[in-house]
């Protein structure tokens, strides 16, 4: 049985403002640590060890300071990871909107001084530069520190070390900004969508199989909105003809065989409607992965 540390990350601070298509902020999505890692489903695990860390309210923050401070929590949060997270663990970050994926994966470089393969489960692209974000949402952009040049000076010092993106997969239909459709093409950026994965689903597995393959550790990301809204509507930009659990179920046994990775899930709102599905889906996923 695997040893499993669980980080609940307590988070909605990549959301400051309303997001696209939305009338409304996501309030509630830092509560989805608590709401998903219930001791119910915490007894099918019978090693694990759980750490927690709360963001600051996006709200309470003064403008001119805020990419400052929110730096500042992002390295603390990465580094009270990666000083925790024991040689034999399985580090698994529980948020809280999205961003939370950016100290979870700072603090796998830190311990890991090997190429690492990304796969990100999401329906965006969030990898603006925050010069082109159309919402100056963090939870838009803190994909690009990690594999490129970033435009805020504090973000940019957390991550001076660069994944290629050739180490990057996308599992997912992505709705892409216009900037991030022309990163996506100049790097040829990896992406498997539902479709794909519908249509010719062994030529997409032997794809993904050979992407792992690649790496002695894998860092998973899990937006729960790459699901479609039918099995995960509590969540901030429900999907419209997402993935099914069926369509990643062999991808996430495929990542559960293999002999390092990491992994964070984020975007669960347990305080929107249908969040109970959602978050029973949540943990479909969590089990799936960790189970094996």
């Amino acid at each position: 049985m695997k040893k499993i540390h669980f980080f609940k990350a307590y988070s909605r601070i990549g959301i400051k403002n309303i997001p696209i298509h939305q009338a409304k902020l996501n309030l509630g999505v830092e509560l989805g640590p608590d709401a998903i890692l219930t001791d119910n489903f915490l007894q099918e695990f019978k090693n694990f060890k759980i750490s927690k860390f709360n963001f600051s309210k996006p709200e309470t923050l003064n403008k001119e300071k805020f990419y400052k401070i929110l730096a500042e929590e992002i390295k603390k949060f990465s580094h009270q990871i990666a000083n925790s997270i024991k040689p034999d663990e399985i580090q698994v970050v529980i948020g809280g909107d999205h961003c939370i994926s950016l100290p979870s994966k700072l603090a796998v470089i830190m311990k890991k001084n090997i190429q690492i393969g990304h796969i990100h489960f999401d329906s965006h692209g969030d990898i603006n530069l925050a010069k082109d974000s159309p919402t100056d949402n963090f939870h838009g952009m803190y994909m690009r520190p990690l594999f490129d040049q970033f435009d805020i000076p504090e973000i940019e010092e957390l991550s001076p070390q660069k994944t290629p993106y050739k180490n990057l997969l996308y599992i997912g239909n992505l709705d892409l900004d216009e900037k991030e459709k022309e990163l996506f093409e100049k790097n040829k950026i990896m992406n498997i969508n539902s479709t794909s994965l519908r249509t010719e689903k062994s030529k997409n597995i032997s794809i993904f199989n050979n992407f792992i393959k690649r790496f002695e550790h894998l860092h998973v990301s899990f937006d729960i909105d790459c699901l479609d809204r039918s099995i995960a509507a509590a969540t901030g930009i429900p999907a419209e003809n997402g993935l099914q659990i069926e369509d990643v179920h062999e991808l996430l046994t495929l990542i559960s065989s293999h002999n390092s990775f990491s992994l964070d899930l984020a975007e669960v709102n347990p305080q929107k409607v249908k969040s109970e599905k959602t978050v029973n889906t949540a943990q479909k996923i969590l089990s799936i992965i960790l189970k094996r």
